[in-house]
């Protein structure tokens, strides 16, 4: 199974020193697009560098990987300085989430890549600072802004922003999360997104693993129960999948005793590289475009099918050991019930700009 292969490699990986690999030169050969694919190709070569496997073909694409991301680095890390240099003389204080707040922890900058500049805007501010934003020059990275934190962290605390650190990069404060809040929101982005990205469950097994003596479990875990069990299983998955240390947490009986259906699961996600399997090439085109043009609608539905981690979240369930088609069904009533309550006005404004089936190809 390539998923369990997937698991294999990049067991420890975000560790200083990993240890060695058991993987052989045929499985690395095997395994080696399923990490490119997924971001997680420089993970890789961390595994192996130390190993016969640096100089093999695989080996050698992952180090190409690795340097890649070294660079991508240092350009996101300079268009991050601009940015909060930039909103803060209008007076905006945004909070980095994700990208560089978890990257920064791992050993070596180019280990964890990122994209976007994610960024969470007070309320009050976040007219302005997209204003900022869409005619900024300074930036060659994305920037995604948030509304705080409401689509990142629903069931979080209150006090995000006024509990929020300053940590230094290069020549400005950056302020992210402090790490019990980080933590809970890597945890719910990768069950929200049905975990089917390796790179992002490393991400929570080196949160866990580098948390300060006095990190706040409770605080991280938060007061809704449902909450706190999602973030003990997908901190299990870390434990389970990659070997990640739970020993001295809260959440250590859980993380051995997860559903019997998450684990195939998130294994199943990690089949499929990253770039194929869910960029644009998943789903051919918007459901809006079907109202019109039905050809292809019912191959669409079935790529739109929901796995079990992310119809689970969407409803709100818990994780037992229930069956999950129930909440896949109730995924997708959901969805259809939304885009039902949309399609008139959909129809109405293709029929205005008179639009046509996307032929658009993954990029």
């Amino acid at each position: 199974m390539k998923g369990r292969l997937v698991a294999r490699v990049l067991s420890l990986a975000w560790r200083q020193s990993p240890g060695p690999t058991s993987v052989s030169a045929e499985e690395l050969a095997e395994v080696s697009p399923l990490l490119l694919g997924s971001g997680a190709g420089a993970l890789g070569w961390h595994r192996v560098k130390n190993s016969p496997l640096r100089s093999s073909p695989p080996g050698l694409e992952l180090q190409q990987a690795y340097r890649h991301h070294t660079l991508e680095a240092a350009i996101h890390e300079r268009d991050i300085e601009a940015t909060f240099a930039s909103l803060r003389s209008s007076g905006i204080e945004p909070v980095l989430v994700k990208g560089w707040s978890i990257a920064r922890i791992y050993p070596e900058k180019g280990l964890r890549p990122y994209d976007d500049i994610d960024l969470a805007i007070p309320n009050d501010q976040f007219a302005a600072a997209l204003a900022i934003v869409r005619d900024q020059k300074w930036s060659a990275s994305t920037i995604d802004l948030h509304r705080e934190f409401e689509e990142l962290d629903p069931w979080g605390q209150d006090d995000l922003f006024a509990a929020s650190q300053l940590v230094r990069l290069g020549d400005v404060d950056v302020r992210v999360l402090r790490p019990e809040d980080s933590l809970r929101v890597l945890c719910l982005h990768l069950l929200h997104h049905g975990a089917f990205r390796p790179l992002w469950l490393c991400d929570v097994a080196v949160s866990v693993e580098s948390r300060a003596p006095d990190f706040d479990w409770d605080r991280c875990l938060g007061t809704n129960k449902r909450v706190a069990d999602w973030v003990a299983c997908t901190i299990g998955l870390a434990h389970e999948l990659l070997g990640a240390d739970v020993e001295a947490t809260p959440v250590a009986r859980r993380a051995k005793n997860l559903p019997r259906w998450l684990v195939p699961a998130v294994l199943k996600q990690w089949e499929a590289p990253f770039a194929l399997e869910h960029g644009p090439a998943k789903h051919r085109a918007s459901m809006a475009t079907y109202l019109r043009h039905p050809a292809g609608f019912s191959r669409d539905v079935r790529n739109r099918w929901p796995d079990p981690i992310e119809a689970t979240i969407s409803l709100g369930g818990p994780f037992n050991d229930w069956p999950r088609l129930p909440f896949q069904l109730g995924n997708c009533v959901s969805r259809a019930v939304r885009f039902l309550l949309r399609a008139p006005a959909l129809l109405r404004e293709q029929r205005s700009i008179g639009t046509t089936p996307s032929t658009r190809q993954p990029e």
